[in-house]
């Protein structure tokens, strides 16, 4: 199972600053599943997204939600940062995984790990195609251009997320999951450059 998270900071710090550019920098996410207030994402630990660092079950320290029917739940963010200034747009995405929102019920099960692990990859997928994507905004269309390009974003990666669930049965048809493993490798490859 997977859950998105939202930072509400969107107005305060996306979308104020476009409108006042004196009012600073920008964070963006957009979803409605799970929402965490800027203070509670700041004071949590986040790992960032690397092809190094792989998911352990010490990363998920939430206490399991006995009333959930899934085994596990990963709770991941693409925290978008940008700014113009001096008619420069600049940006950051970054895929974080949320170990204070993140649970399990059977940490010895390495095949549910490897299917958390999953969910974390096909959000870099996304991030990294929300960076190749950022590249039309500039400062002459921002006002416009970033809230149509991150919304369609984490639509997109809503919905995929959801699909891979439904697909793999959550895990549970190794074979499919294979096939989503295998396609996730293959977009990360291909979207290296963006990483």
């Amino acid at each position: 199972m997977f859950t998105f998270t939202l930072f509400l900071s969107f107005w305060a710090r996306v979308m104020l600053p476009l409108l006042q550019p004196e009012a600073g920098a920008a964070v963006l996410p957009f979803t409605n599943i799970a929402l965490y207030s800027p203070i509670e994402s700041a004071t949590n630990e986040q790992i960032t997204w690397s092809v190094d660092r792989r998911l352990t079950w010490d990363d998920f320290k939430a206490a399991p939600d006995d009333a959930n029917p899934h085994h596990a739940l990963t709770a991941a963010n693409l925290a978008v940062n940008a700014s113009c200034k001096k008619n420069q747009f600049t940006y950051t995405v970054t895929c974080v995984f949320l170990p204070q929102q993140s649970w399990s019920k059977r940490k010895g099960s390495e095949k549910l790990l490897a299917h958390e692990q999953l969910h974390f990859d096909l959000t870099e997928v996304h991030a990294r195609q929300l960076r190749h994507d950022l590249q039309q905004v500039n400062c002459s269309n921002h006002k416009v251009k970033l809230s149509q390009v991150v919304n369609a974003a984490f639509k997109r990666w809503k919905e995929e997320q959801n699909r891979f669930d439904e697909a793999s049965r959550h895990g549970l048809d190794k074979e499919e999951q294979e096939v989503w493993a295998n396609s996730i490798a293959a977009r990360l490859k291909k979207l290296e450059a963006y990483q």
